[in-house]
């Protein structure tokens, strides 16, 4: 039952992976007063991507690795994001973390190089016991960064720093698909 599972999924998602891809330029037509058609176009980042990072804080480090997917409107674009997160805490006790987090926000500059990026969402905090997840514990929280973002059009290179809860103070590379 399981492997039928895993390969309807698998079917099923293909075809998102595959054809989800923009092209690098939006094509728009304007109807001004002096000209009927006039063809305005604009490079676009890619829509997928895919980044690794660490953060660290005074007592605590965080591994992340993070899938976004971008949406391009006028002057912004709409950012979704699902990561995974491992915390590890050094206070009074050891304490791990593996922590799922579901994430909207969004990121400015449609057309440039340089991004401010803004996410929020749930997400869930599950303890790690003797090697084992231990999900009876977990409890879900709400999760944030503000960063800057490095990301040309042309260039599949990501660069991402900034502050955020889990993540505390963050490096991340990644790439564009």
């Amino acid at each position: 039952m399981k492997n039928i599972l895993r390969s309807f999924l698998f079917i099923l998602f293909i075809p998102n992976l595959v054809l989800s891809q923009n092209s690098q330029t939006e094509h728009k037509i304007n109807i001004g007063k002096s000209d009927l058609t006039y063809t305005n176009t604009r490079l676009l980042l890619n829509k997928n991507n895919v980044n690794f990072g660490f953060g660290f804080g005074v007592i605590a480090l965080n591994v992340n690795s993070t899938y976004q997917r971008l949406k391009a409107h006028k002057k912004i674009y709409s950012v979704w994001s699902a990561g995974l997160n491992y915390l590890f805490v050094s206070f009074f006790s050891d304490d791990h973390l593996l922590i799922p987090a579901f994430r909207y926000g969004m990121m400015t500059g449609v057309d440039k190089e340089h991004h401010f990026e803004i996410n929020a969402g749930p997400h869930l905090l599950v303890g790690i016991n003797k090697n084992k997840l231990d999900f009876a514990a977990s409890e879900f929280d709400f999760g944030f960064n503000v960063g800057y973002r490095k990301q040309k059009s042309e260039d599949s290179k990501i660069l991402r720093i900034g502050l955020g809860y889990p993540e505390l103070l963050y490096f991340s590379f990644g790439f564009s698909f």
